[in-house]
């Protein structure tokens, strides 16, 4: 297999002296690229519950079933500088 022209490039530039431009580039950090799996039907459909229970807990909901919209009050405070 032919070299590319950035690896001769790269590798001109070492027998120079200059630095090596692989060493900069980062790691995996230990990540195998391969390793991945795909979630079991089981993992996805908990996944599915625990993302749409957040929003629907029923101490959001008043007594009778309602669902309340919430305004935060904002407060300036005038900073004396």
């Amino acid at each position: 297999m032919a070299k590319s022209k950035a690896k001769r490039y790269r590798e001109k530039l070492v027998r120079e002296g200059k630095q090596d431009v692989t060493i900069k580039r980062g790691t995996w950090n230990g990540v195998n690229p391969y390793s991945k799996k795909t979630k079991t039907r089981a993992e996805s459909l908990i996944n599915q519950t625990n993302k749409h229970r957040k929003n629907h807990t029923l101490s959001n909901y008043d007594e009778n079933g309602s669902f309340p919209f919430k305004r935060e009050a904002r407060i300036r405070v005038a900073s004396s500088l």
